[in-house]
Parts: structure tokens; sequence; C-alpha cells
């Protein structure tokens, strides 16, 4: 493959490439309600210690932190997708269509469109707004063409530099939905540094969410990966909780570190010895069983006197005020009731599984409720009893569907997120 290389700071370098592909689908779940994703870059200048993006099995480049490699023609990609899939660019001045010549038939176009999706502009381990973005600046390409097309969009990212194209993102807003999110793991910025060299300072990210929330762009946080002994301290978390809040975060997700056999963990235990030499023997302990997916050993854990940070998150969230997950936008043409009900069948699966014990047979059954309403093609609410009992649901969960639909809201839900708090508050004080 051919590549045209050019270098920015003599740091970086750049490659442009011709791409067969860009954008991939993926199942909705509660940390991530986006079902298009795409990148247009490989490789990431951040070049976080902890990246999992490093490990062998994403096929990336081995000098992933210092060569980005860019699809030229994802614009072009994506609009040809786009355009596949029926949509039209209604707040472009000129559409290469009809419509340029009768006027009138704007209106028209725009209300026949197909049902929309969220748009995840990243999709994965490579920053879309790490620096080489302001120079190349095919990030706001793509966001122009989700403006045009009025597609709803997601960003996780760990630079300020999103800021440059707040002005696209609040027209997004203002038209749909756009949601600037950030990771966020580290409050002591000495200890950031080491682990996320070229990302945005902590205070930089929180900066950040506080000019987006200040102009109505939706906004949260991404608490992971939790490194064990480092991130998951009392005064790590309580600090990011407290300034979360403080900034106008609508939601933080929590979770915790995966170190995968390869380049990604030995980099990552490299660092960690060098800088946490007092720490680094009890990593060895928990990523000892080698997992193929980065999981640590959860025996090993227990041994440690280690606290899920999902548990410790989830008590801190409660207490402060913000919530756990964020909340589900309804893209335009999409089935409201029934998007709502599968948000609101994810959030019970998940609270069951971390918080409540419950079987996993209902658990299972909540998640594949869930699954089907999102893409079921008829107003749930408006089935009678017969057709509902002709659906893939079943029945033990049916009575949280009907709950909602009587009252337009869950108490089920209030009531386990209640009980989720009561319980880990009893489990974490066995653990004084």
């Amino acid at each position: 493959m051919k590549y045209n290389s050019y270098y920015i700071g003599h740091v970086m370098i750049i490659e442009e490439y011709e791409a067969k592909s860009l954008v991939r689908t993926s199942r909705t779940s509660l940390f991530s309600w986006a079902e298009v994703y795409l990148n247009p870059y490989q490789g990431c200048f951040h070049d976080c210690v902890y990246c999992d993006g490093k490990a062998e099995g994403y096929y990336m480049h081995d000098d992933f932190g210092s060569r980005l490699r860019v699809k030229k023609n994802a614009p072009e990609l994506l609009e040809k997708y786009l355009k596949k899939k029926g949509f039209f660019p209604i707040n472009r001045e000129k559409t290469s269509t009809l419509v340029d010549y009768f006027p009138n038939l704007r209106d028209s176009a725009d209300s026949n469109q197909p049902a929309k999706f969220t748009l995840f502009i990243g999709g994965g381990v490579c920053d879309v707004y790490q620096p080489a973005e302001k120079e190349v600046g095919m990030t706001r390409k793509l966001l122009q063409i989700a403006y045009d097309y009025k597609i709803p969009v997601f960003f996780l990212t760990k630079n300020d530099l999103i800021l440059k194209d707040i002005d696209l993102l609040k027209k997004i807003n203002e038209e749909s939905y756009a949601c600037a999110s950030f990771t966020i793991t580290l409050a002591d910025e000495k200890v950031q540094k080491i682990f996320e060299p070229n990302a945005s300072t902590t205070d930089e990210r929180f900066d950040a969410i506080k000019q987006l929330r200040k102009e109505g762009i939706h906004s949260g946080i991404y608490f992971y990966p939790t490194l064990p002994f480092i991130g998951d301290t009392e005064q790590n978390m309580e600090t990011i909780y407290k300034r979360a809040k403080e900034v106008g975060a609508e939601f933080i997700y929590c979770w915790g570190l995966t170190l995968k056999p390869g380049k990604n963990k030995t980099e990552f235990m490299n660092t960690l010895k060098e800088h946490f030499p007092d720490i680094y023997p009890k990593y060895k302990i928990l990523y000892g069983n080698e997992d193929k997916y980065g999981n640590l050993d959860r025996v090993e854990f227990e041994e440690l006197g280690l606290i899920w940070p999902e548990i410790k998150g989830y008590k801190l969230g409660y207490e402060v005020g913000i919530d756990y997950t964020s909340e589900r936008y309804v893209p335009e043409g999409r089935i409201k009731t029934n998007l709502q009900l599968s948000a609101l069948l994810h959030r019970l699966a998940y609270l069951k599984s971390f918080f409540v014990k419950s079987s996993r047979y209902e658990i299972r059954q909540l998640n594949e409720a869930a699954r089907f309403l999102n893409t079921f093609n008829r107003d749930f609410s408006k089935l009678n009893d017969e057709e509902k009992e002709q659906t893939e649901i079943d029945g033990g969960i049916m009575h949280y569907i009907d709950e909602y639909l009587k009252n337009e809201e869950s108490r089920a839900l209030e009531g386990l997120e209640k009980l989720s708090y009561e319980t880990v508050c009893n489990y974490l004080r066995t653990k004084e």
C-alpha cells in the first residue's frame, strides 16, 4: 500500500492512505448507546501506557505512539455509507439533488429520512482528538458530515482539543444530540502524566467538561481503567467524583484495568516497576494468570484486600448525584418507548449483576429483552396482551415493562438503585 508521509514537529509521523472500510456496527449497551462506530486514525500520540490498543489482537503497527495512519478518504466513505442507508444531507446548501432546483422539496426530504442512530466518532483505541487533529482536521470533516445529515454523535477523548469544534457540536446538539465525554482516571497530574504522557491534563479535561456543559452539550466521564492501588484509592476516587459534580458531568462509567499478555502488559509492567516498585509485585500476582483478555485473577484480587472499583464508584455516584450511565438519546425516526424500555432493562441487568446478586437466568433474560426491544419495529406500548406474549420477551421480565408503561417511570428501578446503594454500603462496612 502506498503512503504519503509528512511530519509534525519531528515527533509524530503522519501517513495518509486510501482505506477500504471505515464504519462498523455494534449492539448497544449500558456503556455505549451508539450503534455505528468509525475512526479515521490508526495510532495514537497520547501513547497511554495502559492502552490495550497496543495489544497484538488489534493488529496495530508497532510504532503505535509515534506513527499515525490517516484514512484520507474517510469523509467519502462516511458519506457513501449514509447515502446507501437512504439519508439526505438536509443541512447542506448544495446537495447535488433536485432539492437544489426545487427548494420546497427540502422539508419533505427531511421528513422522509430513515430511522437514525447515534454515531460514535472514535469507536476504539485511537483518540480522534489527539494532537495531530489540529493539523489534519479529519475529525472535524466527519463531524461536519454528521451535521449535514442530522446524525447525533458521541465522542470519547482525553484531549481538550475537542473544544475547537464546540461550534459544530453545539449546532448538532440543538438539532439532535451531541455528547463529548472524557476519560479521567487520575486526579494527581504527576501520576497521570506517567500513564498518559501526551494527553491533556486532568484539569484541562475537567475544564473542557465545564465549557461543554455551559454550552448545553452533553458530557460525562469514563473513569477507567481504574488502576489497582493507584486509581482506586479513596482519595483519588472521591476527588474525581466531587470535581465531576462541580463541573456538571452527567454520568461516570467506572471500570477496572485489563492487561492483555504481550506488548500491552509488558509496557505497563515496565512502567510500573520504574515508578511504583512497591506496587509492582502486587500486580505480578494480580495479573499473573495471563488471561488472554487481560482480566485479573479474581481470587488474588480478594486475597489482596482490594474492592471492585464499580462498587466504590456506584456508592460515590449515588451520594453526589451522578448517574452510573448516560441517559439514552432516542434518535429521530426510532420508537421512543421501545428504546426507553431497552435502556431500563439494561440498567436493571447491570444492577442485578454487580450489586444485588440475581440469577444468571434473569440477568440474561433482561439483556436479551433489552436487545430485542432495541430493534423491534412496533411500538410495544400499543401491543395487546396476546401480542406481547408472542414476542421473545420472557414472562418474568414483563412486569418491569408493564409497570413502566403504566406509570411512565420505573419504581422497580428506583428501588433497585436504592437497594444497590445500601448493599454496597453494607459490603464496604465489612471491609473496614
